[in-house]
């Protein structure tokens, strides 16, 4: 375990194998800044992947939607489309949509992309078949539509959506009309003879690295309902009743942590077990010993170490008799559990809980959600999706703000706000129950 005093600090930083100066342009990527330590020889080889893509803008021109009140001139619109970040099998981008008309618009474009899209942002987008295209490296046609916030364009105005998407094959996930059940069929990754549900249950798809069982290694494993145990393990502690996923998922759509304003199918619950999980990795640690190194150290040790070690880092981290609790009980193997699980699996973080909150104005939720995504090694937090690059702009945000944000999800509260302060055993607290409320049928 690192020594607490090697915590991030503002100024010149040096993550992993990097050193840069704390300047990041308005996206929050590396300046040119950023130098390579003398131990890196070479950038990876999807690098000049990345540099060609850029080269790469679609410009489409399609019919707008005509928003009440418009005149009968519909305006055209533009769509310029741009890879952004591309690693060969896959690749992430965004399209610039402007009215080009002279009238007010709803807009609406269909794009080419080549491959399939896993996960988007400020839009809707939905499959269309594209026979023009049957056979050519583009085969796959998108209608892209906006969302309320952005969906009504003025003569001469631009909006931007993301996307992500995955060229070897389509997104698998499926969605049920009964909100309150998972998708129906057979299991697409049982955990062996276990009577926890995995997160895959609820939707599959390949939005980011690290998505299947063949990236849990180094003792990674897959999100299931039992962190759902954990978590409300640590509510107990806390005097707060049982939540349950949906109770969670609520909480998250409410409070701009996910992709969308508003769940379909499946979206609540999976949401809600994944923000559940990431609650419980992070939320029982006390105030004033927070370190995000910490949470890399907790991860490594349960995925790769003994069960003694962790329960020893808890009770010299965590809040006050929170590990005492855990053993008292009988609850610390579900908890090394939890801890033990890939953010990255079943592709939830970024398909459906990329969160676009902003946190004290320099990352948004999702970049801090990243706390708990490891290196290759598992030696540091807040790594990205390749586990090979820091999530740069959430090493701006202050510890005090990321410990209140991991906390907020285990109170159901504000997550800009402040939560768990001084807690301490909770008095005559009883065992808590060992299966808090599941939905029906699981």
């Amino acid at each position: 375990m690192r020594p607490k005093e090697q915590k991030n600090h503002k100024g010149t930083k040096r993550v992993g194998k990097f050193e840069r100066s704390a300047d990041l342009d308005s996206g929050g990527y590396p300046k040119e800044n950023l130098v390579l330590l003398p131990e890196v020889i070479a950038a990876p080889d999807w690098r000049s992947i990345t540099a060609m893509s850029l080269l790469a803008a679609l410009i489409l021109m399609v019919w707008p939607v005509p928003s009440q009140g418009a005149t009968e001139n519909q305006g055209t619109l533009s769509v310029a489309v741009d890879l952004f970040d591309d690693w060969g099998s896959g690749a992430c981008g965004e399209g610039i949509v402007t009215n080009n008309g002279s009238a007010n618009t709803q807009w609406e474009v269909n794009v080419d992309l080549p491959g399939s899209v896993t996960s988007y942002w400020s839009s809707e987008i939905s499959h269309l078949d594209n026979p023009d295209l049957e056979g050519s490296d583009m085969s796959h046609s998108w209608r892209v539509t906006g969302v309320e916030w952005n969906q009504t364009l003025a003569p001469g105005a631009s909006t931007t959506f993301g996307f992500c998407i995955d060229r070897a094959e389509a997104s698998q996930i499926t969605y049920t009309d009964d909100s309150d059940m998972p998708m129906a069929g057979p299991h697409p990754h049982p955990v062996g003879e276990s009577e926890f549900i995995d997160l895959a249950t609820f939707g599959l798809s390949n939005g980011s690295d690290h998505t299947g069982h063949d990236g849990l290694v180094g003792g990674r494993t897959a999100i299931t309902t039992e962190a759902l145990l954990a978590y409300n393990h640590l509510r107990a502690f806390a005097g707060l009743a049982p939540a349950t996923i949906n109770d969670v998922g609520a909480w998250a759509f409410a409070n701009s942590l996910t992709n969308n304003t508003q769940a379909w199918g499946n979206d609540q619950m999976g949401v809600g077990l994944w923000y559940a999980m990431q609650g419980a990795k992070v939320g029982w640690m006390a105030d004033d010993s927070f370190d995000p190194q910490v949470i890399a150290d907790i991860e490594r040790t349960a995925r790769l170490g003994s069960a003694e070690d962790v329960m020893a880092m808890v009770a010299a981290y965590g809040h006050e008799g929170f590990a005492q609790y855990l053993i008292d009980n009988g609850l610390g193997q579900t908890f090394i559990n939890t801890l033990q699980m890939e953010p990255h699996y079943a592709g939830w973080m970024h398909d459906r809980a990329h969160g676009m909150l902003s946190i004290e104005n320099v990352a948004i939720a999702h970049d801090v959600n990243h706390l708990t995504v490891l290196s290759h090694d598992q030696m540091q937090p807040f790594m990205n999706d390749t586990w090979d690059w820091p999530q740069w702009p959430a090493l701006e945000v202050s510890q005090t703000r990321v410990l209140e944000y991991f906390q907020s999800m285990v109170v159901l509260g504000d997550p800009l706000g402040f939560h768990l302060n001084d807690l301490t055993a909770p008095s005559g607290q009883e065992n808590p129950a060992i299966t808090p409320p599941l939905p029906p049928g699981c």
